[in-house]
């Protein structure tokens, strides 16, 4: 199965529309918009806040049934100093799956193409105004807008709500709604294809020496065999691999019945190993996608703050059967890989935004 990347592009009206979107950021879409997801599912475990959405993953299966309409959900905390502990303590991966008969979507045939839509009648799930999580609390003093958890009863009083409560509790001023959009990240569709096979040896090559400005380091051949022993294998391949796609934000590999995981990995050291399985079934979870550092440039992050988000690559296990769900949120892994004690995550930013001197100043630091 070839491996399908995904890119990041803005937002537009049919993206309004998708009943079934791949994102970047935003409030969440629920696949199933009669339950939200509560916070105490996501709050951090190193801040205690709960999490916002990084990205959601449509991925449709034709088996089981079960799993026709299919949904990933992946949360972090937005405090950048918590992700300097593993990720099960500031991310999480939910899977959400519908079958073809189901109550919230109908299919429209009359087109040469099925469109879904949701059904009359459904009764959709009160959402935090600030992140889009179950809504379970709300204002204690004008009832007009719902909350996730105290944290977010604060920042929307904090941001604006309070001088509009009495008066106009369900009003935003341009200002409020700046400040409202910040607590979230900013929200991109995610556009896939697949990759493209690689190249004869003799295109790669000359492929090569044409430096792509968001490589982490420009590699050709040269540079390979001249920085074995400064950066390892693995990520001269991981390089090797991102600069004929520069822009890919996420690698969608799902094999079941594959002998090897498909994997691109940052580094020889830090892979995954004893990914937990299924909860549900006993199953041997597998890898489906990576989030690629690429996406970290959609995330409006401070790049110059040494305690901001930051990663190789997110590796996203998930249940290679799509068992029967229990619950509407089922809980799959994700793995958190960096890059090399060189702080090749940080000058991939900072490349990548176009600070030269910076970048020079790294990457003489690797003595390659």
């Amino acid at each position: 199965m070839p491996t399908t990347l995904g890119y990041a592009e803005p937002v537009d009206a049919e993206f309004a529309q998708d009943p079934f979107p791949s994102k970047i950021g935003g409030k969440p879409r629920w696949l199933d918009p009669r339950h939200a997801l509560s916070a105490d599912r996501v709050v951090c475990d190193e801040c205690g806040k709960p999490m916002v959405l990084l990205m959601q993953l449509s991925a449709p299966e034709d088996d089981p049934p079960s799993a026709f309409h299919r949904t990933l959900f992946v949360f972090i905390c937005r405090t950048g100093s918590c992700h300097s502990s593993g990720a099960s303590r500031c991310m999480r991966v939910f899977r959400s799956q519908l079958p073809e008969d189901n109550a919230v979507y109908t299919a429209n045939t009359e087109g040469d193409d099925i469109e879904w839509e949701q059904a009359e009648g459904v009764e959709v799930a009160a959402e935090c105004i600030v992140c889009g999580l179950h809504g379970s609390k709300t204002c204690s003093s004008c009832h007009g807008r719902r909350y996730c958890s105290r944290a977010h009863q604060v920042a929307d009083w904090d941001a604006g709500h309070k001088a509009q409560c009495t008066t106009m509790p369900h009003a935003e001023s341009a200002d409020h709604t700046r400040r409202m959009r910040r607590m979230v990240f900013p929200e991109h569709v995610i556009v896939s294809e697949e990759e493209a096979e690689e190249q004869a040896e003799s295109d790669s090559e000359s492929d090569s020496e044409d430096i792509e400005p968001n490589s982490v380091v420009p590699v050709t051949n040269e540079r390979v065999e001249d920085s074995e022993t400064e950066v390892d294998a693995a990520f001269m391949e991981f390089q090797r691999r991102i600069q004929r796609d520069p822009d890919q934000v996420l690698r969608y590999a799902r094999a079941p019945d594959a002998e090897t995981e498909p994997m691109l990995l940052v580094s020889d050291t830090g892979a995954p190993t004893n990914v937990p399985a299924c909860e549900a079934c006993g199953t041997d979870r597998q890898f489906e996608f990576q989030i690629m550092p690429q996406m970290l440039n959609y995330l409006n992050l401070d790049s110059t703050d040494p305690h901001s988000i930051d990663w190789g690559t997110l590796l996203v296990f998930t249940c290679p059967v799509s068992c029967e769900p229990t619950d509407t949120f089922m809980p799959e892994v994700v793995c958190k890989q960096s890059f090399s004690s060189h702080g090749i995550g940080q000058k991939y930013l900072r490349a990548y935004y176009g600070d030269e001197d910076a970048f020079s100043r790294q990457f003489e630091s690797l003595d390659v």
